[in-house]
C-alpha cells in the first residue's frame, strides 16, 4: 500500500509541475487606458480603436455600450478610430467605464481569462471562452 501511495504522490508532484499557474494566464493581459482630449463639450477618445483591437472586439459594439451607458450620443469614425462623446467626460470615469465592460463582455467568469469572443445567439449573447470552453449568456449590448 505504501508504494502506491509514493507512486501517486511523484505522479501528482510530475503533474503539478507541468501545469502553469493561475497567475501565468493573466501575465499577457494589460487593461488599456483611454487617451482623452476635450472639445468643449465633447470628450474624443482618440485610441477607440486600438482599445477594441486589444480587446478583440468589434468597435461598434464597445461604442454602443460606452454611449449607453454614458445615456448621450456620439459616433464611431472607423476611419480615424475615434469616438466622439457629445458630454464632457473624465477620463477616470471612462477607465472604469473600460473596467467594467472587461469584467462583463470580455474576462470568462469560469476561468478568469481574457480569450473570450461574443456571439450573438438569436436575440442574445453569449460570451464562449476559447481556453476553457465555458459559455455564458450577457446581458445585451
Amino acid at each position: 500500500m505504501g508504494e502506491i501511495t509514493g507512486d501517486y504522490n511523484k505522479l501528482l508532484e510530475r503533474l503539478y509541475s507541468k501545469v502553469p499557474s493561475k497567475k501565468h494566464g493573466h501575465e499577457r493581459f494589460e487593461m488599456p487606458k483611454v487617451e482623452v482630449i476635450h472639445i468643449g463639450s465633447q470628450t474624443i477618445i482618440r485610441n477607440f480603436r486600438e482599445i477594441a483591437d486589444r480587446l478583440r472586439r468589434n468597435p461598434d459594439i464597445l461604442a454602443r455600450y460606452f454611449l449607453k451607458e454614458l445615456a448621450t450620443a456620439g459616433n464611431y469614425d472607423p476611419e480615424s478610430g475615434i469616438l466622439k462623446v457629445n458630454i464632457k467626460v473624465s477620463s477616470k470615469s471612462l477607465n472604469l467605464l473600460l473596467e467594467k465592460f472587461v469584467q462583463s463582455y470580455v474576462i470568462c467568469p469560469t476561468c478568469g481569462r481574457p480569450d473570450t469572443v461574443l456571439v450573438k445567439r438569436g436575440k442574445a449573447w453569449v460570451l464562449v471562452c476559447e481556453a476553457c470552453g465555458a459559455e455564458q449568456p450577457v446581458k445585451p449590448i
